[in-house]
């Protein structure tokens, strides 16, 4: 099994956003969003100074498109490219999609020469993935947090399930809970999110908001 993630916040960025905006967030982790199409990943090509400066310290992830997709091996191979600490797989259906990105990451560690079993890999169950969500459990070394995607109001039942499911299935693991990027604009109705969610067992969280980030390592702090 994969060492546990102690990491609070994840802030999802463009590509094509600039460095002194990724450094200032405060941030424990950077995660380059590749779930675009392929032409908006030039921006990370261009500003690869950038993304190779993060990656000693840990801070550098990507976020992956989902199988479905077609583009997921392409962008692993990217994200091993510039020494990504970890990997997030968007729309991860089932243990199975973690065991296949498990064989894709060695193939593209492999000829970027770095170490095999280097990237962690981060979970984030879709609907089915939350419905088959024992399938994560011990799935691959490699798994080191698990999460959940979905665009639901983050106080309907839907998504109280959805994340007592993946923070029961992560506790079980023994690995670390990661909470969804909320459409919350509101500060105190996100920081009432985040005192739920650690509560409930999640360690950190995703966000795209820059303001968001004070007040997920504050509150996954305690």
């Amino acid at each position: 099994m994969a060492k546990s993630l102690k990491i609070r916040s994840w802030l999802v960025v463009d590509p094509s956003v600039g460095a002194a905006t990724v450094r200032s967030a405060g941030a424990d982790a950077i995660v380059v969003d590749l779930t675009g199409p392929p032409e908006s990943w030039n921006a990370a090509t261009s500003l690869d100074r950038q993304w190779a400066d993060l990656a000693p310290d840990g801070r550098l992830a990507f976020l992956l498109p989902a199988f479905s997709s077609g583009r997921t091996e392409a962008a692993v191979a990217l994200a091993s490219q510039y020494g990504a600490a970890s990997v997030i797989l968007s729309g991860a259906r089932s243990g199975a999609e973690v065991q296949r990105l498990d064989v894709a990451l060695r193939v593209a560690e492999i000829r970027a020469g770095l170490a095999p079993g280097k990237t962690q890999i981060v979970a984030l169950a879709d609907a089915a993935g939350i419905l088959a969500a024992r399938s994560f459990d011990h799935c691959s070394r490699r798994l080191a947090a698990l999460g959940w995607e979905g665009s639901y109001n983050p106080f309907s039942d839907t998504a109280r399930v959805a994340a007592a499911t993946i923070a029961l299935t992560s506790a079980a693991a023994g690995i670390t809970a990661v909470d969804a990027v909320s459409p919350t604009v509101d500060a105190a109705a996100f920081l009432s999110e985040c005192e739920r969610a650690r509560a409930n067992g999640f360690s950190g969280k995703l966000c795209r908001s820059l303001d968001q980030v004070a007040i997920i390592n504050r509150i996954f702090s305690v």
